[in-house]
């Protein structure tokens, strides 16, 4: 605590000396330095008041730099120290009162009178803040978006606006006076306005105390069962959460509709920068689990093979079944089965179903399949007609 105080009285002391030098600067220049070099050059006299002027606005806004670095660096390091909270949403605030008391400090110096330009200034006024009215704005949301503590530096986002063709999701940079800066999960930089967040955005807040948690969610066909798919993915993934920064992960079955199922995914991280790559990995898992589950399940693995009627459908059914048999260790086919599926009067349908071993490539097994019965059709014509 004895620490704290006296960096703080460090910072105030440091501030203070800023300001005495500025001033002393300000003073030698006016009243030594000036005089001593228009001696020399003569032709500078013509200039004196531009030059004090000058100087004025260097030193001025000079302090105002150093203050604010000096107030940024103190938020900063209380910010670290606050265990999860975050000041740094207070150095915006503070930027737009230094510089607005620079700017004002500046314009008594050289004798203009605020209250004077404020109460004379009304036609000029009005004609400022149609030309200014989106600089305006910008500016004020920003203030608003910042004591409000909406959206702060360092901060991890994402920022939902119909303004927006997608969720902007990224690390806060800065919070400035016309726009939020935004370090996207791309590695780029970009500028948002500060209109188009006040009102029009929802922020959801990424932070949960020193991690990141985000929740995806991954559609699949409805053809494979779920509960195998999500655990060969989950199974999959722990493999990988080390590498990836990933501190937990949940799977939820979330939704399910006559097309497909989605499973959510909630999942905690260290770094913003990872987010596409743990999306990418979650994706692959997910993919490689359903084409698993799907080659081991005879239910969604089928062909309907059609015949005509000239040839009866049980010894076409037989015969494809014994060809089949021979090449099934062959192909990599752990099980079928045929049925006798569709009549009508010019069509007879087979439908065989079947399961995969994990080397079995699906398009070899199919064609197989279509091979084995096709050959039983013909085999049969073919003894029908001798």
């Amino acid at each position: 605590m004895a620490g704290e105080k006296k960096k703080a009285g460090n910072s105030r002391l440091k501030a203070f000396l800023i300001v005495v030098i500025g001033i002393i600067v300000i003073i030698s220049f006016q009243y030594y330095i000036l005089p001593f070099v228009e001696s020399i050059f003569p032709i500078l006299k013509g200039y004196d008041r531009y030059l004090k002027d000058a100087l004025a606005a260097i030193v001025i806004f000079s302090i105002a730099v150093g203050i604010l670095s000096i107030v940024k660096r103190t938020i900063e390091k209380t910010s670290q120290k606050a265990n999860g909270r975050n000041y740094r949403g207070l150095y915006t605030v503070i930027r737009a009162i230094v510089y607005g008391g620079a700017i004002a400090a500046f314009l008594a110096y050289i004798g203009v009178s605020l209250t004077g330009a404020l109460i004379g200034g009304t036609v000029g006024g009005l004609i400022l803040s149609f030309a200014l009215q989106n600089t305006v704005s910008n500016l004020l949301s920003g203030l608003l978006l910042a004591t409000a503590g909406v959206i702060k530096p360092k901060e991890n986002v994402s920022i939902f606006s119909w303004l927006f063709d997608n969720p902007v999701l990224g690390e806060v940079i800065d919070v400035k006076l016309l726009t939020v800066q935004i370090l996207t999960i791309d590695g780029n930089v970009t500028e948002l306005p500060n209109t188009g967040l006040l009102g029009q955005t929802q922020f959801t807040n990424l932070n949960v105390g020193k991690l990141i948690r985000v929740a995806v969610t991954i559609a699949l066909p409805v053809d494979a069962q779920i509960s195998g798919i999500m655990s060969i993915a989950e199974r999959k993934m722990n493999k990988q959460l080390e590498t990836l920064g990933v501190i937990g992960m949940e799977m939820y079955f979330y939704t399910k509709n006559f097309n497909s199922n989605t499973v959510k995914v909630i999942f905690n991280f260290d770094n913003i920068r990872n987010y596409n790559r743990i999306v990418s990995a979650l994706n692959v898992a997910f993919e490689e689990g359903y084409w698993e589950m799907k080659n081991r399940a005879p239910q969604g693995n089928n062909i309907i093979l059609g015949f005509p009627v000239d040839i009866p459908v049980k010894s076409i059914q037989e015969r494809g079944d014994t060809n089949l048999e021979a090449r099934k260790s062959e192909i990599g086919l752990e099980s079928f089965h045929s049925y006798f599926f569709i009549k009508s009067s010019a069509m007879n349908s087979i439908k065989v179903t079947f399961s995969l071993s994990e080397s079995a490539l699906y398009d070899q097994v199919a064609n197989a399949i279509n091979y084995a019965y096709e050959e039983a059709y013909l085999s049969l014509k073919s003894e029908a007609a001798k």
